[in-house]
């Protein structure tokens, strides 16, 4: 069997590379000996960290690369998908794509779209982008799983409209948060849709053996002080259509009230280390720090790690502050008290389920030096209870995330052997 991941970014973005290491545990349990092919911005560097059984995976998975297209769904590739899904008739001369994503697509027994939130609305580019590989699929009768995604309002009634033509035509979708369930029925899809959880709840951190040696190198090892981490990024001021200056003020000030209230060490944690300036977590954390007073009291973390061994390091802080979704999918799924600067639907949805109430939520877009220092506070005084509160919690988000797996033995193939 043949399954095709796409939508998949790259494995600078450490959430992208947690979701392909679990959704292909999760596909390799329910489909033993199934063959693994992921589409990358960087294919290189993908095939490089996955195969190398770094990350609890005996697996190999080929990636391959297809980038941002515009113009996928001219009046040409229209008609080639009309054609095909409504005659069957050959006309592969008349589709222009990537040669090398049609053949992924059209050897494949099973194309799953991952990405977390990639069909969400990100504005029409990036959603008829993301859309296209589903629509070749469709087009050629594979079968399509829409992979624990969260899915934002639509803004026009034109993308609600082309969004839901396929989504509608799709075999499965999960849905990772009762916000985007919610919306789904609102919209009115027919297709069979699920309330699951982030496949990454499920990823294993690294071993204590890997994080001491971690610790020792980013010189953390003898800090004989609480840890609070902090994931920044500029995406969420970004999307949230904030002021990113003072978003960073305010993280620098609160930092610098905890260390002086609690005497505490602040860990910075980049989950994306993008080549692209635009998407690189470090420089704003460097930008962060800079602002701070206590400037020796604050470590920004600038080795390369994967998902895996920072989940460890997450781990190891008693309090963790994320912009960066898959960070405090990292942190709530170890115990670790964690407050949400949530800018999305699924910040929102996500951390709910798990910290019931507003307490570990702050809206980027109201974002308040008191909110956030308010809450920090609560849970560095009321850490056990929290933490407490939070692991019982993750047993239920758990179950839904192994979910995704089993709800794949429904899907219908067109391939006897599949």
């Amino acid at each position: 069997m043949k399954i095709l991941i796409t939508v998949h970014h790259n494995f600078h973005n450490k959430g992208c590379e947690a979701l392909i290491y679990t959704t292909i545990e999760l596909l390799r349990n329910v489909f033993p000996g199934a063959h693994f092919t992921a589409v990358s911005l960087d294919p290189t560097y993908d095939n490089e960290h996955f195969n190398n059984g770094s990350v609890h995976s005996s697996v190999h998975c080929n990636f391959i690369k297809y980038g941002f297209q515009i113009n996928e769904f001219t009046m040409r590739n229209r008609l080639w998908f009309f054609l095909n899904y409504y005659t069957g008739v050959n006309t592969d001369r008349i589709l222009r794509t990537s040669p090398v994503l049609y053949e992924a697509v059209k050897s494949c027994d099973l194309m799953v779209v991952s990405g977390g939130d990639i069909l969400a609305d990100y504005g029409e580019a990036g959603i008829k982008h993301a859309f296209f590989p589903v629509a070749v699929a469709i087009a050629l009768k594979k079968p399509v799983y829409v992979f624990a995604q969260s899915f934002s309002r639509y803004q026009s009634n034109e993308l609600l409209n082309f969004a839901r033509s396929y989504l509608n035509r799709v075999s499965l979708i999960t849905v990772r948060e009762r916000h985007s369930f919610a919306y789904l029925k609102e919209i009115g899809i027919k297709s069979s849709f699920h309330l699951t959880s982030d496949p990454a709840f499920l990823l294993r951190p690294c071993s204590n053996e890997r994080l001491q040696e971690i610790l020792q190198k980013e010189r953390l090892v003898d800090i004989q002080k609480p840890l609070i981490g902090i994931s920044v990024s500029k995406t969420a001021t970004k999307w949230s259509e904030t002021d990113h200056q003072k978003f960073l003020g305010i993280i620098a000030d609160v930092c610098d009230r905890l260390i002086d209230k609690y005497n505490v060490h602040i860990v910075f944690i980049s989950h994306v280390t993008d080549t692209h300036p635009e998407n690189d977590d470090k420089l704003v954390a460097d930008a962060v720090r800079i602002m701070m007073r206590n400037l020796k009291s604050a470590t920004v973390i600038k080795n390369e790690y994967t998902c895996s061994e920072l989940k460890a390091l997450i781990g190891a802080c008693d309090l963790f502050i994320g912009a960066r979704t898959h960070a405090t999918i990292a942190s709530t799924s170890q115990g670790v008290p964690t407050i949400a600067l949530a800018y999305s639907t699924k910040a929102f949805g996500i951390m709910e389920d798990i910290v019931p109430g507003s307490k570990g939520i702050c809206d980027v877009r109201t974002l308040s030096r008191d909110d956030l220092l308010e809450k920090a506070v609560y849970f560095l005084d009321n850490g056990t209870e929290v933490s407490h509160m939070i692991r019982k919690n993750y047993e239920s988000v758990r179950e839904r995330a192994l979910l995704n797996g089993q709800l794949a033995l429904n899907i219908k193939f067109n391939r006897g052997d599949a």
